[in-house]
This record gives structure tokens, sequence and C-alpha cells, in this order.
């Protein structure tokens, strides 16, 4: 393909300035860089803030009323040191030599873990075990319906229970399905279902089992003796290791059991990875759309210059490039009408538009104007522009 000098001064191009560039490409890919841009503001936000309270139900850092913040933090001002664990043996370096563990919440424990817990030497508060791990627990204990917010009475001899005289706490019950030695029964209802079940271990400090944990609940807490009550079982040690147990965890209550752990990744990673990956996503949407700068490369067959000519159109239609289209069309018409009045390729352009207009009933500046003016702004003006190109030539020769 031969390419024809144009006229000096003639500009190739869209005439376009920098800043409706800016517009232009905004306007095509400014939701894509706002959606960037909020996910890593939302990433950034995630990655270096903490939430500043739980909602899991039993955990000490809820402050919500079915948190239990408040018996941790009156704990804390006792000098006990409390400390929510997601593993068992995160719990076990909490507890220290001989403290307190609170089996809080968790998911699934299987035989292994349970046999760890039971095998801990310092005081256990289990809050509401399941169904079958309350039998495993020990063979005489099973639930036994549940009540509301009557108070109940002690009516035992533990001396948390006695100092508390009363609770209230809405929820289930345990039964004992015979009577033994080990197994003691606090706050028993007249249907002989009781609160807490407090079982006796040998050569071990006794295990607490509460059914109802709502009474250590911020929202019940202050109600009639729970407080005292809870207050009295949980802070007969210098340590607490509070355990909240998620499906993750296949660990044991042992210095041993390191290798079993699943780690457990923070609160905020799921979050960050879905930010990240609408951000690579984006990224890839952007840059596989960018439209990079104009090839030139043989073509494999002879394409008719018709089609080459629809073809080139309905790119510049298709991605708005009314200033190419345009300053091709200005291109073509000078260089005919260059050649129709005998100036030659390299005719400057005060020549060509002075040669033009004496040629035809148009003014100069008109001339100068539609060969060399501005891009058109929208499709309607194009065409008016193309019309005008038509018909100059026309007046020029006719033929």
């Amino acid at each position: 393909m031969t390419l024809h000098a144009l006229p000096p001064g003639f500009v190739v191009g869209d005439g376009s300035t920098a800043g409706a560039t800016v517009r232009t490409g905004w306007r095509r890919f400014g939701w894509v860089i706002a959606l960037v841009t909020v996910s890593l503001v939302v990433l950034a936000i995630l990655v270096f803030t903490r939430a500043p309270s739980s909602t899991a139900p039993l955990s000490i850092n809820n402050a919500q009323p079915e948190g239990a913040r408040a018996v941790a933090e009156i704990l804390r001002q006792q000098g006990v040191d409390v400390t929510e664990s997601a593993t068992l043996s995160g719990a076990h370096s909490a507890l220290g030599a001989d403290g307190t563990l609170v089996i809080a919440s968790y998911s699934y424990l299987d035989r292994d873990q349970i046999d760890s817990i039971l095998a801990w030497p310092g005081p256990i508060v289990w809050l509401a075990p399941d169904g079958s791990d309350v039998e495993y627990i020990h063979g005489s204990l099973a639930y036994g319906g549940a009540e509301g917010e009557s108070p109940v009475l002690a009516r035992c001899d533990l001396p948390a229970a006695q100092n508390a005289g009363t609770v209230v706490a809405p929820g289930s019950r345990i039964t004992l399905q015979w009577r033994t030695a080990t197994v003691s029964a606090c706050f028993v209802n007249d249907a002989s279902a009781s609160v807490l079940a407090r079982v006796t271990r040998t050569s071990a400090e006794p295990m607490s089992v509460i059914a109802a944990p709502s009474l250590v609940t911020n929202a019940w807490l202050t109600h009639a003796g729970n407080a005292a009550f809870a207050l009295h079982l949980l802070g007969t040690t210098d340590k607490v290791a509070w355990y909240m147990g998620t499906p993750y965890d296949f660990s044991t209550l042992g210095s041993d059991s390191q290798g079993g752990v699943v780690l457990r990744a923070p609160a905020w990673v799921n979050a960050a990875a879905l930010a990240a990956a609408l951000v690579f996503l984006m990224a890839g949407l952007w840059r596989g759309r960018r439209v990079g700068p104009l090839m030139t490369e043989p073509l494999p067959v002879v394409v008719p210059a018709s089609e080459a000519t629809r073809g080139r159109a309905r790119l510049y239609r298709r991605g708005r490039a009314l200033g190419h289209a345009a300053a091709a069309l200005r291109a073509g018409s000078a260089r005919r009408l260059a050649q129709r009045l005998g100036l030659g390729p390299h005719a400057d352009r005060a020549a060509l538009t002075s040669a033009v207009a004496a040629s035809t009933l148009e003014e100069t500046t008109a001339v100068d104007a539609l060969l060399f003016g501005p891009p058109p702004r929208d499709e309607a003006s194009m065409l008016e522009l193309v019309r005008r190109l038509d018909a100059l030539e026309s007046e020029v020769d006719p033929t």
C-alpha cells in the first residue's frame, strides 16, 4: 500500500486535548478504577484495624447480651488472667500448672479430645456440652427439659452455690439418671432437674457441668445470685482458659499435641481474600480491554478496498474515534483536491485553501475550517462534515 504525503500543516489524529483523552478513558474504565480503589481501601482497613469485639455467643470478647465479656472483665479486675483460645493446645498453654479450664463453645470434639479434657487436673467448667458428650462425661448425666426465668434455689452444699443462694438461668436442665457418690446436683427444681452437676474426680479438682450457660452471659449476670456464683466458681485459680472451639481444631489438651493442630487464620483473612480476588478480576478485565497502539502487519490475503474501508469505519465507530475518522476523511479530501488543482503533494495549507476557494464560491476561512478544523463532537457533526467535504470536492471537479 502506497502512502501519499499530506499537505504541510495538516494534523493527523483526532486533535483531542489531554483532558479530553482522560475524560474518554474515565467514561470507559472509571468504574473499574473506582472498584479497584474501593477494594484496596477495604482491604487496608481490614488488615490494619481489628474489630473491637466478637459476635460469637459466650465469647469473652463479645459485649452483646449473649456474650460473656462482663464476667471476664470482673475476673480480670480481681487479678485472674482470663484468655480465650480457639484450640485445645492453645488453652493448655494459657492454663499454666493448675488453671481453670472453661469449655464454653465448640462444634465437635472427638473422644481423644474429650479424654484429654477430662484428664486435666485443675478445675473444669463445662458449659452446655452436647447430649452425647454429657453422657460420656459421666454415665449418670442426661438432659431433662428446659425452664424459663424462674429463680432456682441452691439446694446443695457447694460453697459457690451457697454464696449465690438463687440463680436465674433460662435454658436446659440436667438430670441424674441414678444416684452416685461422685455426682451431685445444684439449683434443682421440683422435677429434680438441675442447672449444675458437680462431678468429683479422683486426684483432680472437681468438674462443673452447667446445663444453662445463660447465667454467665452479659444479659443475665446481674440477675439474682448469678454473678456471685459465676465469680466464685471461675475465680478459684489465677488463670482461666476460655475455650471457644472451631471445626478446624484437631488438637488435644496437652503439650505434646501441637502437631495435630490445623491453624486457623484470623477473621479478616476471608474478607481480605475476597477483596484481593475482586482486585485481580478487575485488573484482568482492565488489561484485557486495554486499547494498545495501532500496528501494521502484512495481510495474509488480498482484501478488497471496499471491505477494508467498511471494516475500518466500523472500528472507528465502535471506538467512537470521531477525531481519527474525520482526520482520515479530511486528509483524503485534501490530497485529492491538491492533485486536481495541480498543486502537487507538498502544497502548504495556505496555498491549498486559497486554490480551493478560488475554484469554488466558498470563502478561504470556510475552506480552511472545513479541511483543517477541530474534530466533530458527535455523529451528527461527523455526518455533516462528510456531506460538506463531498460537496466541496464536487464543486472543484464536478465529474
